[in-house]
Order: structure tokens, then C-alpha cells, then sequence
């Protein structure tokens, strides 16, 4: 700042301007409509120094809404290129009120002067600086239109409280091509976007449309690159924007590209590089290629120094929603093999944290929270901690690795004995947690990191977190690895943070960190799954249900995550299911329900997802199981009773039982009433009421009508009554619609309750 500062010159003039004509009104005098923003850019670059340019534009301005008070400025040609010192300030004008929202919150600043094209002119560059406007400064302008570049050029940048790619109104404007906002790939030497202060903060949207039917908003780039000289360090601050969203902080309004920030490539100090308090979306578009993700650290030098990426929300609206990240949310990008990356993502102090939501995979992108380059070297020093995984496809930091056939895996990364193997990061070997308690507020961990200290810079340092499927969701705490501990295992207690929930059931995953900034991915342990299916065989038609149990073969803790079920139908049969800790030791399980609708004999696969639990197979891959299932055929819809006739004892209860034979596939139902015969109601037996019996998909059980006979003390022929079904709904009576009740003395022991006998004609 103090570079800033001290290249800043002291205003040679101020010029107001008072009229929405895109005409060069280059006056700017006290008189009415003669100092445009053509104009008075126009002006600023005959004089030397630095300028100011502010406004003061009259409601009645045929360009001015009187409903809002904005004011549109349109271009129909390039404005002139900035060669001096300048300063815009768009809260000048009347009405204009810079936003009072903390980061990461929504935006509610009130702009009153928008800056947009005329009619179908794509300006290439809207401000464009040349290298001897060694300061501009812009404030509180909506600036909307396609173009290569709303920023471009120049050498110092102080860009805050300004809207990019959508109107005053917080709209997306309706224009089709994309909308870059900063093109600084050159040789700039300090560039801020933002600031700490609510007023500072910048709404910077993606605009255009995609390939969608219909297009949906979003598109354009944006890059910010600063290099240092021998007497001055470049400095990059992106801090508390809203970046992909619109200013209401929950619709996404994503670039097509990641913001892309890059420190340089020259032979001096490494710039310093501060991203700071940002909330980024990328939700999904079709821009017709593997476009995506949120940020990318653009690497051409040896950096020396860490860029820093703390207190940035990534994927969630400030309503909690997750608009998410398409691909991973940041990439770590480098020139060639020989460059050498260092960041530091989060921090152990408050509010350094970063948090990561909804990764959604793509392409080679599995939706991960960062992706380290693919680099057989080691160097690379990507520091991982304090960060908060919620729901994203992918893992932590993903250390793209090496197959056997010469390609290239994304994932899960194994450890190898002593750590000797290189890549993003040396491949820094994971903590393995052997053992684990909780006793109230005490966290009891066993754990050992396979590094050898001829392969890790010692000491390390080891993060714990409470595991959300396969990534940390919140540090518990931190252990230091000594170099005299090295290989072996340690246990350490914790006192869980006040508040903080962990429980037996739950599942802790870590990160090692060496003393170099180097941090592995988040650790994991291995299971076997087993899948059962009931009932089987079953009808087609019919939801029956898939259990897998899960038991961990590694590791103190019961499995966590989901498993899919497919069953090889066609299209695939499937349902998903989470697994919940059971009684048992190291196990877990889970069901769901398969609805065939094919029938023959089919194979249920079950498939534990690594990416989606902290668990694995022995190869860091998937894990799965299959049972075989039988899918019959379930015939017409029936009901019937189940004899035409039954014998009912005196001083017993008789159970008539109405079956559903087959189907199953409609919901269906049938009305039970009673007739009269020569027994007496209420006197020989307790007639049950008429009514309807209703069966569900599925549903097979037979409905049981209780039926007590009544005893006396007379020796009385056989007595009888009926009972039929009529009016079936998506059903057909089939084979028997009546059945007779006969009622037989007690002491006639040759029967028993439900004898048939012969069947009513």
C-alpha cells in the first residue's frame, strides 16, 4: 500500500459530469449538459497529473429513469484510452449509496450511474489504460456490456464499490455474448478489487448467455496478473467481492472460465498475493467445452512467498443454498514443470478458514475443493488447513497421480512405504488413525504418518477433522509430529472445542502438513461391503428391499458415506442409500428399495462411493458387491377368498382370510359385506361389518376378518351365513368371490375352525 500511495498524485482537476451524451462534451464548466464521460476522459488526458472525474447528472437527463434515478451512459464507439493518473467515482452522483453489508454477505449498494453500449457495438476494452496512467481508481459504477475486457491495461488498479455484468438494478443484462470484466494479463504492478470495508466491496458477474435451451446467463473471464521490479513488489488484494454472483448474494451469474490470478514471472520478489473474504460461485452452464471452476492460481515463477486464499465461501449463497462450483473450485496451474507454486488455503486462526460447497465433477474434474497440477516433480507447496468440506463430489486436495499404463488418475492417492514417491506436493503420505474414543468433552486419537524424514520436511503437522462423507467438515484440533516420532505411533487427547458435537459413531479423517507447506490428501481407511435382497424372488412392479452392511478393515471407525444399488435391467434399476453405525463394532449398513419393472434373472450391484465416504478399497477405488435376484412375473390383479367355504365352532372365533393371489402392482381394493342364512346374527355369531378392503402396491398380506361364534346349550343342526366380495377396483374376484360360513355344535369335535367342506353352488 504504501507503493499506492506514493505513486498517487495530487489531483490537478475534477471533472463533473452532468449529461448522459456519449458525446465528446469535453467543457465541463458550470453550464447544463456540457461535460460528458467521453468528455471529460477527453479532458483528463491533456492535463498532466492526476484527475478526478465525479457526477452530477439532472433527473430530467433524457438518459435517467425517473422511477429509479439511474442514469445510462451508452457507448457507441471506443472511449479514448487512459494515459494519466484518473479517479471515477459514481457515488457522486445524487442518490448513490456505497453497500453497508459485511463480507461474504449480499451487496445492497445503490448505484445510480450505469455504464453499458449503444445498440449492437461490442467495445473491445471499455476502460483501457495505457502504462503511464500509473493510478486508476473507480468507484460506484454498474458496468454492463460484452467486451474483451471492462478493465483492461495500465499499471495500478483501485477498483471498489462497483458492479460488473449487471445493471443498477442487480438484473443480467440480456445481451448474448460474453462479458469479460478484468483483462490485466500484462504488466501491471498492483491490482485491488475490493476491500475489508462493506463500501468497498464489488459485485463482479459473469454475463451473456450459454448454450442452454433456454441460455442461461453467465459467461467471460476474467485474469489479474502483477509482477514485480527491482524497487517495488507487485501486489495483488481480491477481497470481499461477490464473484459469479448477482449482488443478491444467491443467484449465480458464473463466469466461464475460474478467476484467474497470476504473480508474475519475472526474477524479483515474489508479489504478494491476498484473496481474501470472497464468495465465489460457478453454477453449472453449457459453454460448449470442460470450462469451469472458480479459481486458478496461475504459476510462471518460483514463488518464494505464499499466495494466501483465507475466509472465502466457495459454491453457497449467503442463504445457506448450494449454487455450487462446476469442477473443482480451485486450481492450482502451473507454466511448465519448472515452476513452483506456494499457497497457503485457509489458517488455523479465526475466520481464515476457507469453505468449499458442492463441487459438482466434470469432464477429468471430479468437483474437488483443489486440484494440485500433474507434476512428476515435487515442486509444488500447497498448504491445506482449517477448511470446511460440504457436499463436494470430489476430495480435498486431489494429487493427480500416475497409472501403470502411462495416464493419469484422479482421486484418492495411496500411501507407499516411507514416503518416496514425488508428484504435487512430494505426494505427502496421509495420517493413519488406528485408534479412537470420546469421553465428554476428551478426544482419545492413536495415529502415524509413513514418512520417512529423508522424505518429509519434519516436524509435521497433523490436522484433525470431523468427517462430512470423505472430507474434514471442521477442524477439531492440530498435533505436532516430531522428527523423533517419525514412522511411529502417537497418542494425543484433545478437549473438543465448547459446542462442538463428536460422538462414537462418528468418523475422523486428517491431514499432514510438512514443515514446508506441503499438505496430503485427507486420510481414509478401507471396508468390505456385503448386499442382501428380501424378499426374492419378487415381483416386477414392486419395490422390495436392498440392505448392505459395511464393516471397516482398517481403521477405528464404522463406515460412513453412501453406496448405489443398480440392478442390470434396462434402462438400470437403482436407488442410493446412506450408511448409519450400528452395535456392532466397525459396522455400519443401510437399505433402500429397487422398483424392476423387467423380469428374469437379474444381479443387484452394490457400490460403495470413495468419493462420497471416508473409506476405500485396497486400491483407493470403489468397492462393491453383488447378490443375485429373481424378477417374476406378477400376473393379473386378483383377490379372493381364500376357501368357498369354512366351519366355524361354537365358542370360538372364526378367520376368514381374503388374499391377494398376484399382481401387486396397482393400488387395489374390494367391498366385504355380510348375507344372512339360517344362522341368527347376534345371537349364534357377531356378523362383521361391511366394508372395503384396500390393498397398496406391494402389498400382499392377507386381511383377516375375526368372526366370534356364539355358544349355547343346544344341540342344533348345522347353521350358516355368508360373506362376498363385490365391486373390485383395479382388480379382477378371482377364483372365489362367496364363501359360506357354517356354524357347527362345540361338542363336534370331527371339525376344526375353517374345515371347507363342500363349496355353495
Amino acid at each position: 500500500m504504501i507503493g499506492l500511495l506514493g505513486a498517487r498524485a495530487v489531483s490537478a482537476a475534477n471533472f463533473v459530469v452532468d449529461t448522459t451524451s456519449d458525446t465528446s462534451l469535453s467543457a465541463c464548466t458550470a453550464a447544463a449538459a456540457d461535460c460528458s464521460l467521453r468528455g471529460a476522459m477527453f479532458a483528463a488526458n491533456n492535463l498532466a497529473g492526476g484527475d478526478a472525474i465525479t457526477f452530477s447528472i439532472p433527473g430530467s437527463d433524457p438518459g435517467c429513469s425517473a422511477e429509479t434515478g439511474v442514469c445510462r451512459i451508452e457507448i457507441g464507439t471506443a472511449l479514448p484510452a487512459i494515459n494519466q493518473p484518473l479517479s471515477i467515482d459514481g457515488y457522486t452522483q445524487p442518490g448513490a449509496q456505497p453497500n453497508t453489508i459485511p463480507a461474504p454477505g449480499a451487496n445492497n449498494a445503490q448505484l445510480k450511474i450505469e455504464l453499458t453500449r449503444s445498440g449492437i457495438f461490442v467495445p473491445n476494452n471499455v476502460f483501457q489504460l495505457n502504462g503511464t496512467a500509473t493510478l486508476f481508481e473507480l468507484r460506484g459504477l454498474a458496468i454492463f456490456t460484452p467486451t474483451s475486457g471492462m478493465v483492461s491495461g495500465g499499471l495500478r488498479h483501485v477498483i471498489r464499490g462497483n458492479w460488473f455484468g449487471v445493471t443498477a438494478l442487480g438484473e443480467s443484462p440480456d445481451y448474448s455474448s460474453p462479458g469479460t470484466v478484468f483483462e490485466l494479463g500484462f504488466f501491471n504492478r498492483q491490482i485491488i478489487i475490493g476491500g475489508s470495508n462493506p463500501e468497498d466491496r464489488n459485485v463482479i458477474a459473469g454475463s451473456g448467455r450459454d448454450l442452454s435451451s433456454p441460455p442461461l446467463p453467465g459467461g467471460g473471464t476474467n485474469i489479474v496478473r502483477v509482477n514485480s521490479v527491482m524497487t517495488d513488489r507487485g501486489d495483488i488484494l481480491i477481497e470481499g467481492n461477490l464473484i459469479g454472483f448477482a449482488p443478491d448474494g444467491i443467484t449465480s451469474l458464473p463466469f466461464r472460465d475460474p478467476f484467474s490470478v497470476n504473480p508474475g514471472d519475472d526474477a524479483f520478489q515474489t508479489p504478494t498475493v491476498r484473496i481474501l473474504d470472497n464468495r465465489f460461485s460457478r453454477a453449472a452452464r453449457n459453454f460448449s467445452g470442460a470450462f469451469g471452476g472458480a479459481l486458478r492460481i496461475m504459476t510462471n515463477r518460483t514463488m518464494t512467498e505464499a499466495a494466501v486464499i483465507q475466509g472465502n465461501i466457495f459454491g453457497l449463497g449467503v442463504d445457506g443454498s448450494r449454487v455450487g462450483v462446476q469442477k473443482d473450485h480451485i486450481e492450482i496451474f502451473l507454466g511448465n514443470n519448472s515452476r513452483v507454486p506456494k499457497v497457503l488455503i485457509g489458517g488455523l486462526g479465526v475466520g481464515e478458514g476457507n469453505v468449499f460447497a458442492a463441487g459438482a465433477s466434470f469432464g477429468v474434474d471430479l468437483g474437488s475443493a483443489v486440484r494440485l497440477p500433474n507434476s512428476a516433480l515435487a515442486g509444488t507447496f500447497i498448504e491445506f488447513v482449517g477448511n470446511r468440506m460440504l457436499g463436494n463430489q470430489g476430495i480435498g486436495l486431489d494429487f493427480p497421480h500416475p497409472t501403470a499404463g502411462g495416464g493419469v488418475a484422479f482421486g484418492r492417492t495411496l500411501n507407499d512405504v516411507d514416503d518416496v514417491d514425488l508428484g504435487a506436493n512430494q505426494s505427502q503420505n496421509f495420517p493413519v488413525i488406528s485408534a479412537f474414543s470420546v469421553a465428554g468433552d476428551q478426544l482419545n486419537l492413536t495415529y502415524g504418518v509413513d514418512s520417512a524424514p529423508a522424505n518429509s520436511a519434519y516436524p509435521l503437522r497433523v490436522d484433525f477433522y470431523r468427517a462430512l462423507g470423505d472430507e474434514g467438515e471442521e477442524l477439531i484440533d492440530s498435533d505436532v509430529y516430531l522428527l523423533t516420532e517419525a514412522q511411529t505411533s502417537k497418542s494425543v487427547t484433545f478437549t473438543l472445542p465448547p459446542g462442538f458435537d463428536l460422538d462414537a459413531d462418528d468418523v475422523v479423517v486428517a491431514v499432514a502438513t510438512d514443515a514446508e507447506g506441503r499438505s496430503s490428501e485427507f486420510s481414509f481407511g478401507q471396508l468390505q461391503i456385503t448386499v442382501s435382497d428380501a424378499p426374492d424372488p419378487f415381483p416386477a412392479g414392486i419395490p422390495f428391499s436392498v440392505e448392505v452392511v459395511a464393516t471397516a478393515t482398517s481403521g477405528p471407525f464404522k463406515p460412513n458415506g453412501t453406496v448405489l444399488v443398480s440392478m442390470n435391467t434396462s434402462p438400470a434399476t437403482t436407488c442410493t442409500m446412506t450408511l448409519q453405525p450400528t452395535a456392532t463394532a466397525l459396522t455400519s449398513a443401510g437399505s433402500c428399495e429397487l422398483l424392476p419393472l423387467q423380469v428374469g434373472s437379474r444381479t443387484i450391484t452394490a457400490t460403495y462411493q470413495t468419493l462420497a465416504g471416508a473409506f476405500s478399497s485396497a486400491t483407493g477405488d470403489n468397492v462393491t458387491a453383488i447378490a443375485a435376484h429373481t424378477v417374476t412375473d406378477p400376473g393379473p390383479e386378483q383377490i379372493s377368498f381364500a376357501s368357498c367355504a369354512a366351519v366355524g365352532i361354537e365358542g370360538r372365533e372364526l378367520v376368514v382370510e381374503v388374499r391377494r393371489p398376484s399382481g401387486g402392482v396397482a393400488a387395489v381394493q374390494v367391498d366385504l359385506t355380510h348375507e344372512a342364512g339360517t344362522a341368527t346374527p347376534g345371537t349364534d355369531y357377531a356378523a362383521p361389518a361391511d366394508q372395503t378392503l384396500i390393498w397398496a402396491p406391494g402389498d400382499f398380506a392377507p386381511k383377516l376378518i375375526g368372526i366370534p361364534i356364539d355358544a349355547d346349550a343346544l344341540v342344533e343342526p348345522v347353521e350358516t351365513f355368508r360373506l362376498r366380495l363385490s365391486n373390485p377396483v383395479n382388480a379382477s374376484i378371482l377364483p372365489t368371490a362367496l364363501t359360506e360360513i357354517r356354524i357347527r355344535n362345540g361338542v363336534d369335535a370331527g371339525f376344526a375352525d375353517g374345515f371347507e367342506g363342500s363349496c355353495v353352488n
